[in-house]
Parts: C-alpha cells; structure tokens; sequence
C-alpha cells in the first residue's frame, strides 16, 4: 500500500517490551538498581568491623525491620569505618530516624548493624554538603 509505513507495529512492540520489563523488574524481592525492594535475602552472620567493606562498591541496606525496605547505595569506608550519605527527602533515611538497626548485604552475606548519625565537623568536611551522613557500626 502506498505510503504505509511500519510504524505502529514498531510501536506496539516497544510498548510491550518496555511493559514486560516493568513487570518484571516489579518482582523482585530485593532492591534493583534503584528500584528499592524488601527483605534481603541470603545468609546472616556477624563481624566485628566493616573495614573489609572497601573490596565493595555498593552495598544493600534493608531499613524497617517491622516492614523491611531495602536500597542499594555506594560504600564509604573511611578509617577502617563504614559510612552511607543519605539525602533527606529519601525515603529510607525517614524510616531510620524511627527505628536505627538496619541490615546490610556486602557480597553474599547479610551483617546486622546499628546506624549513627555523625555529628564530627571535621569528618562531615569530607562528604557531600547537604546530606546526613551515617555511620554503620556492626550489632
């Protein structure tokens, strides 16, 4: 036919593609790349420092214990502490003003651990103006 074009047929295909993506991603139980998820999943254990955070770049913390909410986010260690920033319109950083024990997942396995808001004005020079900085000690 004269002057037809494929056009539709390209875009219903994009369309559901890009719906099945959606789909498929809301499944998941843990936090996807920014999609912030539940319950972590894997095996917990204890440490006595986060130092060895340093061998990760990113880490998931799951807030809320009664209704756990989990996030990924970069790691920050610095001497030999674990830190996370946290802009405050977040919606995880509002769950931990009620209620500081979190998890964490590094790797395979998943460390119980307390967060503490930094208050040392020498230590807050070395990150982000404006955020709330925590400091993630092991429970």
């Amino acid at each position: 036919m004269p002057g037809s074009t494929t056009r539709p047929s390209t875009y219903l295909q994009t369309l559901l593609l890009s719906s099945l993506v959606i789909i498929l991603l809301s499944g998941c139980e843990t936090a996807f790349l920014t999609f912030p998820g539940h319950t972590l999943k894997g095996q917990e254990t204890s440490t006595s420092s986060f130092a060895f955070a340093n061998e990760f770049n990113l880490l998931q913390l799951e807030v809320r214990p009664s209704d756990p909410y989990s996030v990924w986010l970069r790691v920050i260690v610095k001497n030999q502490h674990l830190y996370i920033d946290a802009a405050n319109n977040r919606r995880w950083h509002r769950y931990l003003m009620d209620n500081p024990n979190v998890r964490i997942k590094l790797g395979d396995y998943i460390y119980p651990a307390t967060m503490t808001i930094v208050t040392d004005q020498d230590l807050l020079k070395e990150f982000l103006q404006g955020r709330t900085i925590y400091r993630l000690d092991p429970r």
